[in-house]
């Protein structure tokens, strides 16, 4: 029989040991994925929050710099 596909023999209580362990890195990737998830919600919520701050420090400087021209600046 070719060595490749000799059949390979596990104790059954080694097997379902194996098993258990499986199941435990399973569950451990799957946690690790919603942690992931999670983190990416939380850096495109924070990515929005910034937008928004600048768009609105955008709009103070240009209110300001209105004030400041029509204060300074001579009428024509």
């Amino acid at each position: 029989m070719d060595e490749e596909f000799a059949p390979v023999f596990v104790k059954i209580n080694d097997y379902k040991d194996i098993l258990d362990i499986v199941d435990v890195i399973k569950k451990k990737v799957k946690d690790a994925q919603e942690t992931l998830n999670r983190i990416n919600d939380l850096k495109d919520e924070e990515d929005r929050e910034l937008e928004d701050w600048s768009a609105h420090l955008d709009q103070i400087t240009a209110k300001i710099e209105y004030i400041n021209k029509s204060l300074f600046e001579p009428n024509v």
